[in-house]
């Protein structure tokens, strides 16, 4: 059995119109050395500036999690009762982002931020498919506060192994993709496994373009690159029925480093974003309302608007011309998903 969540892809367009924004929403200035942030408040805004390097950072976090139906019913004997003691507390549905999560802090040089994705096929079974993005989160968090020199790649390592050996997640996998931003040399350094995405959007010209960005990383169609927490159990019985979980190690996942100017905008995102839109798209969205002062605004409007278009059975998402594509039959409809949008303002 394999358990997958949604692949990346792009295509289609989508209309916004400019809303009436307040000033300075949900604004919050923070000027101590080491912060971290949960609990987020949809479309809440971080601003962050480094004194003795002269760069200045606004982070806002935006999330709309996915309509579900609660269901008790599923996964009631066998090895996955003996795994779901977990389950009915704390579990997605008490989860603002759903299956979805974020890491946003800083410390007295750099900014962390990202997104992670937990795998919806474990819920299929029975299972909480949040717990393992949130889990991971805090670890990352931890792991950026507590050694403030490691890399991305170094910071996720240990995030994982301490996860796993702390034991707060029986079963689940997730993807991740986040970065860290060097305050004293303004450059960005991230990381990516699986289909979750980033994107540094700079205007050139007078209009925003995505001038640097993450890569898919899929087995195939709608099958990531994931960080598994799987029992051996569950492990010896695939092998006998000649199947096997989709698992991999930090080291799998892509780096990236890339230099960032004043004005820069880094967006880190969960596929059902980009599952649903076109990065043309954002690009069109933040040349028509982008606003430092708003940013929170920005980004919640944007959410909630592919959150719609993937509610819209007659629109052609990324995602079903992807599988039109695949299959070499029509289909349509947004592809209904968790949307979690971090954004990063370069002042």
């Amino acid at each position: 059995m394999l358990l997958n969540s949604a692949g990346l892809a792009r295509s289609g367009r989508f209309v916004v119109s400019r809303a009436p924004f307040g000033s300075r929403v949900g604004r919050r200035t923070f000027t101590s050395d080491s912060h971290n942030f949960k609990n987020f408040y949809n479309g809440q805004t971080l601003a962050k500036h480094f004194e003795t390097a002269g760069h200045g950072y606004l982070m806002s976090l935006s999330f709309e999690p996915k309509d579900r139906l609660k269901d008790n019913s599923k996964a009631t004997d066998g090895l996955i009762s003996k795994y779901r003691k977990k389950v009915y507390t704390n579990t997605v549905y008490d989860s603002p982002t759903g299956e979805d999560n974020y890491v946003i802090a800083y410390n007295d040089s750099r900014v962390l931020a990202g997104v992670l994705d937990g795998v919806g096929g474990w819920s299929e079974q029975g299972f909480d498919s949040s717990a393992i993005s949130r889990e991971l989160s805090n670890h990352v968090t931890t792991e950026f506060l507590g050694e403030p020199d490691l890399t991305p790649l170094e910071i996720l390592e240990q995030a994982f192994t301490k996860m796993k050996q702390d034991g707060s997640v029986e079963v689940g996998s997730t993807t991740i993709c986040f970065g860290v931003i060097d305050s004293n040399t303004n450059k960005l350094h991230a990381v990516n496994l699986g289909d979750s995405w980033f994107g540094v959007f700079r205007k050139e010209k007078s209009k925003f373009k995505c001038v640097h960005q993450s890569e898919e990383q899929t087995y195939s169609f709608n099958a990531p690159y994931q960080l598994s927490v799987i029992p051996q159990e569950f492990l010896d019985l695939a092998k006998k029925r000649g199947s096997k979980y989709l698992m991999n190690e930090p080291r799998d996942a892509d780096q990236y480093e890339f230099q960032l100017e004043s004005g820069d905008i880094i967006m880190f995102t969960t596929d059902g974003l980009i599952d649903n839109v076109v990065i043309n798209d954002v690009e069109m969205y933040l040349d028509d309302v982008f606003d430092p002062e708003q940013i929170g605004e920005v980004n919640k409007n944007l959410v909630r608007n592919v959150k719609d278009l993937s509610l819209n059975t007659d629109f052609k998402s990324v995602f079903s011309q992807r599988l039109s594509k695949l299959t070499g039959q029509d289909y349509i409809g947004g592809k209904p998903d968790d949307i979690t949008s971090v954004l990063v303002y370069v002042e």
